[in-house]
């Protein structure tokens, strides 16, 4: 019997044993390179609050490389009222002192109501420091923001999107985002200037995106998509007007590399096409509304400037318009 009791003691232990090792934290057993690669998949404020979970987890957030920052998660519940915005620029200059020296690799800013564009300015100063990779911006500004200098110029950037209708401003050079591969960009009523000056001055542009806001109490803009090493390109075109009366536009696009175009709009406006002989995949979402009186030349034009394209989706606004 006291075989017996022994044994039972034996196997509580190893049961034991077993348990406490499916209750092991594997997370924290992680190398430190390991978990900086999964923080880097969430928002900042979320990063930095791991520091609290354990020791372990106190200073791993330093080392992420990608950094989030999104006001929309300073918000108190509804019924109450708003983390005071400044608290969430002092939180965005403690991460980018924090942090520091780690290269960053993407830096992400949503602030919908910016109280100090000085510090906007010293954040992405920091960032272009520290060979920032890639840069994603959203100012809930009225009115449009200059972009810092540096940025037209950073070596280091290769992936730039710009969510808010910033002022752009092609350098004297005549060399603008030197190193950006993949551009996106929201325009609201732009002037032909701008666009006429700034794709074609991407020497490295390959993917582009464009969002363009259109009013009608503005003359019609004339869009300007030209670049020697353009690969693939993205257009919206919208206004909330255009559902109610015909608001016009022209795009010209020349891009001998061009391998795939999509165009979203919500009227078809009038296109030039030169020298798409690249051209592979195209695809044309155009809205047709009723009342609007368009030229059905308009869509022999467009399908004619994109002929040498082997694949090819329309959307049923194009054909009405082309059999009207």
């Amino acid at each position: 019997m006291a075989h017996d009791r022994q044994n039972n003691v034996t196997k509580r232990k190893r049961g034991r044993s077993k348990t406490n090792r499916g209750n092991a934290d594997r997370i924290s057993a992680l190398p430190d390179s390991v978990l900086c690669h999964i923080l880097s998949y969430i928002p900042t404020k979320h990063a930095v609050a791991t520091s609290v979970i354990a020791k372990r987890w106190k200073n791993v957030w330093t080392a992420v490389p990608n950094l989030s920052f999104d006001d929309r998660l300073c918000l108190r519940p509804p019924a109450s009222t708003y983390v005071p915005l400044r608290g969430f620029a002092d939180f965005v200059h403690t991460v980018l002192l924090r942090t520091n020296p780690v290269k960053i690799g993407k830096f992400s800013l949503y602030c919908s109501r910016p109280t100090n564009l000085a510090r906007f300015y010293d954040w992405i100063a920091t960032a272009l420091m520290r060979e920032v990779g890639e840069i994603q911006l959203y100012l809930g500004q009225q009115s449009r923001v200059e972009l810092p200098e540096a940025i037209y110029s950073a070596a280091c950037l290769k992936v730039l999107t710009l969510d808010s209708d910033f002022s752009i401003q092609v350098p004297s050079s005549g060399t603008c985002f030197p190193s950006v591969k993949i551009l996106s960009v929201r325009l609201e009523n732009p002037e032909k200037s701008v666009t006429e000056n700034l794709f074609c001055s991407c020497p490295s542009l390959e993917e582009l995106s464009v969002t363009c806001e259109l009013h009608d109490d503005t003359p019609p803009p004339n869009l300007i998509i030209s670049s020697a090493t353009l690969k693939t390109c993205k257009l919206t075109v919208r206004s909330e007007d255009m559902l109610f009366r015909e608001v016009d536009y022209m795009l010209t696009i020349t891009a001998p590399k061009l391998e795939s175009l999509e165009i979203y709009s919500d009227l078809l406006g009038s296109f030039v096409m030169h020298d798409l002989h690249s051209l592979k995949k195209v695809k044309l979402d155009i809205m047709h509304a009723e009342w609007a009186q368009v030229d059905p030349y308009r869509a022999i034009q467009l399908l004619a400037g994109i002929n040498s394209c082997k694949y090819l989706h329309l959307s049923a606004g194009i054909i009405t318009v082309w059999m009207a």
